[in-house]
């Protein structure tokens, strides 16, 4: 296996970081993933083991930061030639410029000359990485949600969501989305009140996996044109409705993708901590299983 680190960069010049792994001969196929919320490209020990097996059959790897990376994060956006510190992290993200970070990392793996582009996201990433096949992702391999986060079903669980989300309105309305909430929200996160309104308002874009919502026929999966695979286990703590529940509305709502499948990886947590190579290992073989069709 050979590891190289890069600098990428989105349409709005900010640079990320990532690393790509790759195995001993080169290859056209490739899996990119992308962190949950807060997250980053080296956290999930299963990323290790996903990195090892890939590489190991002949597929390449990649990582990245996005600009939700961490709590808050400075990162260089470059313009002119100059390099300056933008202060973002999941405190201050939008989950439309998603679309931003994603395009960068494929257009990587493109001017790689990989031409076969697997793309996976956890948690909030599976809601970000759905966003992007359908909004521009027709010629992906596939697409692979790792424990996909609803993230107004989340929201609406909390018991002080009324005054989290009537707060974040008030401050928007005062002209100070961009400041952060003076309570911590999901427990753990200091937010921007725009933050809060992107990852929780059920009229964002980031209004995907509403399983809380028995009626939303999750219209986004059903642009999705590219073979879809979700993966959960029986212990996330992020479920929102029971797992068969979870699998089946996804499922059912795909009603363009050519090819779908479910896999619950048994009493797997929302890290698939134990778990590390029965994930990697059912990602090898849907992805071989893709190669196959």
């Amino acid at each position: 296996m050979k590891i190289s680190t890069h600098r990428i960069y989105t349409k709005d010049n900010l640079e990320l970081f990532g690393l790509l792994y790759e195995p001993e001969s080169k290859s056209d196929a490739i899996l990119i993933h992308v962190h949950g919320m807060a997250g980053n490209f080296y956290e999930n020990k299963f990323l290790d083991a996903i990195a090892e097996t890939l590489t190991a059959k002949g597929i390449a790897f990649f990582v990245f930061n996005n600009r939700g990376c961490e709590y808050i994060k400075d990162l260089y956006k470059v313009e002119s030639g100059q390099r300056m510190i933008v202060r973002i992290g999941d405190t201050f993200e939008r989950f439309e410029d998603c679309l931003l970070d994603i395009a960068s990392a494929v257009d990587f793996a493109k001017d790689e000359k990989y031409t076969t582009i697997h793309l996976s996201g956890h948690s909030l990433g599976a809601p970000k990485v759905a966003y992007f096949a359908a909004e521009r992702g027709n010629d992906l391999a596939s697409v692979i949600f790792l424990s996909p986060a609803d993230m107004v079903g989340l929201a609406l669980k909390e018991k002080n969501f009324d005054l989290e989300i009537s707060t974040a309105q008030r401050m928007i309305k005062e002209g100070k989305g961009d400041e952060i909430m003076s309570a911590m929200v999901w427990g753990d996160s200091y937010l921007s009140a725009n933050t809060y309104m992107s990852l929780s308002d059920k009229n964002s874009k980031v209004a995907i996996f509403n399983l809380y919502d028995s009626k939303d026929p999750l219209s986004v999966l059903g642009r999705i044109k590219s073979p879809m695979h979700t993966i959960m286990g029986r212990e996330d703590g992020a479920l929102v409705v029971p797992i068969e529940e979870t699998m089946n509305r996804i499922a059912t709502a795909a009603k363009s993708s050519p090819s779908v499948q479910t896999k619950i990886l048994g009493n797997a947590d929302h890290g698939y901590v134990g778990d590390e190579q029965n994930l990697a290992d059912e990602i090898l073989r849907w992805i071989r299983y893709c190669a196959s069709r």
